[in-house]
């Protein structure tokens, strides 16, 4: 009967650890709670990248006071209950051992120690706790940690364990939110000044937004092209997604948002389209993911009746060397760029059909179609993109549904920066598009604004490529930016090419 006793109480306690832990993940990714099971795969079923399992165990590591040498990492954190077994046997081994035998007026383990309240800092003590903070999780002497040193080149303190840092920053100052992966912060002194914008009220929303565009409002009222009509755009919580989803809300449409990575920013991206006098709601999911699509068009039938343009946008593929590819990172690029455009578009089939027809636009890049280094996996997933938009414009065409792509090139926004020496690529692909300019996201919004509306009722199975004229350099080179020295004409056409001809031929593909 003790035996039992003290089993039943150690399951329990297994039991509490979990449900603890998974609260700690709901809290950084904001996930409902039932989809955070033991058994999820954080990365692959859930989307939890490496940056925001770093968050996550930083805040399960404040939760149960372990320290930062001794969280789950790895094959440990793949999913909740590898981790609960991990903090399980740290809590087993900090806590001392209960007796053998469960008799009357023995007490009870310790109670686990709870996290500190979040209090917000006046200016004088921001820098202090900061370094604390620092301190505690890298356990540097905080001699080193002065305010201009660079967190990675001068103290090796490297983009994971900095989420950890700003997870733990954000719980105990109390911040509204931890700031993007992309947004580069290499010294304490500018952390600090991050946690002090955060500290401060958000701005009213009667304020202007950047980059969303606010609805005309010019007398006499005109209708807006879009007005009435509801519009679905996937991967919108940032760059090109959220430029298009500000276009079609300004232009007067009602815009379904959809994050899946970065729930925040989808959520944050809703928020400013309303208030700029704009109609919009977010939905949560992965696109590769059945499950998840099933409820976000089931948001959409029960919150706006119907579906008239979708616009797959939601995008994933490897940026790396060619032989670097996993089987992996196809698997991830295929159900995400061609599945899921593919699902999205037969759940939205019967929507528009519904209400007479409707238009959709799947997104491609321009180097689908040739070779760029480092893009082999987006290039060859995008050219199937393509090839899936022409059978859809043909099987759709009966219920009066458009179906058209939009081939980019190389984009001005947070993409660009994922390039090795994204520098000085776009120096030189700058250099080799007619006009020395390449493209910027609202030049995509143009365009896909375009093929949505009735201007463009014609066109169905079109790839329209939006790069400035780049892909249409075979060499790389134009006129006047670099001279070819001049064939003899006796020597063969190809033969003792210099340096210079090989570079100028694959100027493109560097």
């Amino acid at each position: 009967m003790t035996t039992h006793h003290a089993s039943h109480q150690s399951t329990l306690a297994a039991a509490d650890i979990l449900e603890r832990i998974r609260r700690c993940a709901a809290e950084v990714t904001r996930y409902p709670f039932d989809i955070l099971t033991a058994d999820a795969q954080l990365e692959d079923e859930l989307g939890i990248d490496s940056v925001k399992l770093a968050e996550i165990a930083a805040v399960v590591g404040r939760e149960f006071d372990i320290p930062s040498d001794r969280l789950p990492r790895g094959a440990q954190a793949r999913t909740l209950g590898a981790v609960a077994e991990v903090v399980g046997q740290w809590v087993a081994r900090a806590q001392p051992s209960p007796a053998p035998v469960a008799a009357p007026g023995v007490s009870a383990p310790p109670a686990p120690v709870a996290p500190r309240a979040p209090s917000a800092p006046v200016n004088g003590e921001l820098e202090a706790r900061v370094r604390d903070v620092f301190a505690r999780v890298t356990r540097y002497p905080e001699a080193l940690l002065t305010p201009d040193a660079d967190l990675e080149d001068e103290l090796g303190i490297d983009s994971v364990k900095q989420a950890e840092i700003l997870a733990v920053l954000v719980r105990e100052l109390g911040l509204t939110d931890a700031p993007p992966p992309s947004q580069r912060l290499r010294t304490i002194a500018a952390i600090c000044e991050m946690a002090r914008s955060r500290l401060a009220p958000p701005p009213t929303p009667a304020q202007p937004v950047r980059g969303v565009q606010t609805p005309r409002r010019s007398p006499p009222p005109v209708e807006l092209p879009f007005e009435g009509k509801v519009a679905f755009v996937t991967g919108a919580g940032k760059g090109i997604g959220k430029v298009i989803a500000a276009r079609l809300a300004g232009a007067g449409a009602t815009v379904v948002v959809n994050s899946f990575h970065s729930r925040d920013e989808g959520e944050r991206t809703v928020a400013e389209l309303n208030a700029a006098g704009g109609k919009a709601l977010h939905v949560w999911g992965s696109v590769a993911q059945e499950e998840h699509l099933d409820r976000m068009f089931a948001t959409i039938v029960a919150q706006c009746g119907g579906l008239d343009f979708l616009v797959c946008n939601a995008s994933n593929g490897l940026i790396g060397p060619f032989d670097r590819i996993a089987p992996r990172d196809w698997d991830k690029a295929f159900r995400t760029c061609i599945t899921g455009t593919y699902e999205c578009a037969m759940r939205a089939r019967p929507l528009m059909a519904a209400r007479g027809g409707g238009s959709i636009v799947t997104m491609s890049t321009s180097m689908s179609q040739r070779y760029m280094h480092d893009l082999g996996c987006q290039g060859v997933v995008k050219a199937g993109v393509e090839s899936l938009t022409r059978y859809l414009a043909a099987e759709l065409a009966p219920e009066g549904i458009r179906t058209n792509c939009v081939s980019a090139g190389p984009v001005h926004g947070e993409l660009l920066g994922m390039f090795p020496d994204a520098a000085a690529r776009v120096a030189r692909w700058e250099a080799a598009t007619p006009g020395g300019e390449i493209c910027t996201a609202e030049d995509v919004a143009d365009v896909t604004e375009l093929l949505l509306g009735p201007k463009t009722r014609r066109v169905n199975g079109a790839i329209w490529v939006v790069d400035g004229g780049l892909s249409g350099t075979v060499d790389g080179l134009l006129p006047g930016t670099s001279e070819v020295p001049a064939r003899r004409p006796t020597e063969p056409r190809w033969s003792h090419s210099s340096d210079h001809d090989v570079r100028a031929l694959l100027a493109l593909d560097s």
